[in-house]
């Protein structure tokens, strides 16, 4: 039990903590209460190892996290082990 208890320890201390900011959650209210946990769930399922599913912005230090029609525009601080969701929105017009 011990041994159990100290490694989940561990993995929640590099587990990445997730901040979303009041662009992306005001999307978020205004989608369908399905849709919106869809797009949660998958956000907070990227807090052990976000680079295995987020793509770099070009020209940007911004990274993209698709999620079906939706995508997400996410900064990461390493040094903060935090993730900050800067917006959501459609794929065709997240970026306008």
């Amino acid at each position: 039990m011990r041994l159990w208890q100290e490694n989940w320890e561990l993995l929640l201390d590099k587990m990445y903590s997730i901040q979303i900011e009041k662009n992306a959650e005001n999307f978020l209210k205004k989608l369908p209460k399905k849709d919106a946990e869809i797009i949660l769930n998958k956000i907070y399922s990227i807090r052990e190892n976000p680079y295995r599913f987020l793509k770099r912005l070009q020209g940007e230090k911004l990274w993209r996290l698709r999620i079906g029609d939706y995508q997400a525009v996410v900064d990461v601080i390493v040094s903060m082990n935090k993730i900050i969701v800067i917006r959501i929105g459609h794929r065709k017009n997240v970026y306008d």
